[in-house]
């Protein structure tokens, strides 16, 4: 999970991963909580974006088969 500790020139996750975890986790009072969801989000979607980018790599130039 990404932390600001990664990435030391952000203070805390974007906005939109904020307000998307705190629509996720309306009932809950936890800012802390919304927080690391909101890290996760952000992860989540880092990872989804490099799938993204490898699905077009041509193998024979060294991309995934």
């Amino acid at each position: 999970m990404l932390t600001p500790d990664e990435h030391p020139n952000v203070q805390g996750p974007p906005d939109w991963a904020i307000d998307q975890a705190t629509d996720e986790l309306y009932d809950v009072a936890d800012p802390a909580a919304a927080e690391e969801r909101a890290w996760q989000i952000v992860h989540d979607a880092e990872q989804r974006e490099e799938e993204r980018h490898d699905e077009y790599d041509d193998p024979d130039q060294g991309g995934e088969a």
